[in-house]
């Protein structure tokens, strides 16, 4: 049968090869989508490692004369400042929806503000996440500490703890995370280093991004840059979680008109997400590559279709003979899905090839189109394979509906009538 089918395609070569050229070109921009999509679909379905659910950020402002102060070298009206921000947080707490507040820098998920630093740990360059916390932090949006000890007022006031959590590798450095005592920020003068007292579960910047190393370190109340960071995030009770933006708007913005600062405005985290999404790009680049493969689908079925019928209509004669000489309905329909599945199967392997290759060299990112953000991470072999096997069975599919139809329609015709056309 195979060797038939074989047959049947070389003597047919000169539409089969422009066949094969379509097929080709299709599996290669299909096998970019599926690849494209697997791997965002497999960082989509990782542990975030946060939860932004029933989470708001509370957006202080400060005042022109505020902003003054802050560029100025007066101490005492920065220290005033500072005092100003906790009883703004201290107010916060006592809302009566609020269930948890923090106050934090470059910290919040989907947060446009990133803080990191390079340390040497264990040999190895680490490229360590900062952020700065208050002990809250890990409450509001539920950040679950593994081992160890969470941060508490207290021992955030001395010493210089750390709470840290794994990367992609579920290590800190070449170990693993809860053997960590300490982060090494002085090779030569251990009091420089921080006391690792805590370990978190791993954490991500956003759903589609790896997993990074991350610091935790405590925000401590007399930091000379409380008075800047401003960035204060709250979990609301499930309960109260109505209208929250609104309400507390209503109820709370005279309370938290202090000194020199003011209630702008409260903005879900779920807003927050949105506007990370589009300004890194996903959003845009999941826009095309849906629009693409839903064009290429479309227009791969009725370019089969289109095509087998074709292919059906000038080969009426053969058809009739076959049947004519005792071939079977199911037999003619098998001869024809068959020469598809083994065209595609061809093409397959060309294809494959060129999709290798093309991303060994990279050559996508070269042209600005979309690709997976794999970082520094190398696509393996095995992804190659999952690549083949879900484009190969995804064209599989669609070539077999779009067949089947002009096949059996061939089955039905009437020996004698095709052999007249001839």
């Amino acid at each position: 049968m195979i060797k038939q089918i074989f047959k049947i395609i070389w003597i047919e070569r000169k539409i089969n090869i422009w066949i094969l050229l379509e097929l080709i070109l299709v599996f290669c921009i299909l096998w970019f989508c599926t690849d494209y999509l697997f791997f965002t679909a497999k960082r989509y379905f990782q542990p975030q490692g946060f939860d932004i659910e029933h989470t708001y950020r509370i957006n202080i402002s400060t005042k022109d004369e505020g902003k003054e102060i802050l560029s100025a070298d007066d101490e005492e009206a920065k220290k005033k400042m500072q005092e100003d921000i906790w009883t703004i947080y201290d107010r916060i707490k006592q809302y009566q929806a609020v269930e948890y507040v923090s106050y934090s820098n470059s910290a919040y998920p989907y947060s446009g503000s990133w803080s990191s630093t390079s340390v040497m740990q264990d040999s190895v360059k680490l490229n360590l996440q900062i952020k700065r916390i208050t002990p809250e932090f890990f409450n509001v949006f539920k950040i679950n500490i593994i081992s160890g000890t969470p941060f508490t007022w207290e021992n955030s006031i001395t010493g210089r703890p750390v709470i840290i959590s794994a990367d992609k590798n579920d290590l800190f450095g070449k170990q693993n995370p809860e053997k960590v005592e300490f982060i090494n920020r002085d090779k030569d003068n251990n009091e420089n280093n921080d006391n690792v007292i805590g370990v978190a579960n791993k954490s991500k910047r956003s759903e589609f991004e790896e997993y990074n190393a991350i610091g935790y370190y405590p925000m401590k109340k007399d930091d000379q840059n409380v008075a800047r960071y401003r960035e204060i995030c709250i979990r609301v009770k499930p309960e109260a979680d109505k209208n929250f933006p609104e309400q507390f708007t209503k109820d709370m913005r005279n309370q938290l008109e202090v000194g020199h600062y003011y209630l702008s405005s409260v903005t879900p985290i779920d807003e927050d997400r949105e506007n990370y999404m589009g300004w890194t790009g996903y959003s845009d680049n999941f826009k095309s590559i849906y629009s693409i493969s839903a064009f290429l689908i479309i227009n791969i079925f009725l370019g089969i279709v289109g095509t087998f019928w074709f292919r059906v209509q000038s080969r009426r004669s053969e058809i009739g003979l076959r049947i004519a000489m005792g071939s079977t309905k199911g037999g003619v329909k098998r001869i024809f899905i068959s020469e598809t599945f083994s065209l595609l199967f061809l093409a397959s392997l060309v294809a494959t090839i060129i999709c290798v290759n093309i991303s060994i060299g990279d050559i996508l990112k070269d042209i600005n189109l979309p690709v997976p953000d794999r970082g520094e991470e190398k696509v393996e072999i095995v992804q190659h394979f999952i690549n083949y096997g879900i484009t190969l069975v995804f064209l599989a599919l669609i070539a077999f509906f779009a067949v089947w139809y002009p096949a059996s329609r061939a089955a039905k015709i009437q020996p004698a009538e095709a052999l007249k056309d001839e």
